[in-house]
């Protein structure tokens, strides 16, 4: 069975200030593992809904 090659898109996460943001816990080992085929993602607290969405919605188009 032939794969598809996979598509790597570099990205750069910049920080931005804000006080609406939660802290996220460094004495939790509290996360998120999602494995579908040969990916494997990890989210650790305090992950905004919606990169988690985004991150979803393309392992689930591929």
């Amino acid at each position: 069975m032939q794969q598809k090659p996979l598509t790597i898109v570099p990205v750069s996460l910049h920080s931005a200030p804000s006080t609406d943001l939660p802290a996220p816990s460094l004495t939790s080992s509290g996360s998120c593992f999602v494995k579908s085929g040969s990916v494997e993602v990890t989210f650790q607290n305090g992950v905004e809904e919606r990169l988690i969405q985004i991150v979803m919605r393309e392992l689930i188009n591929r």
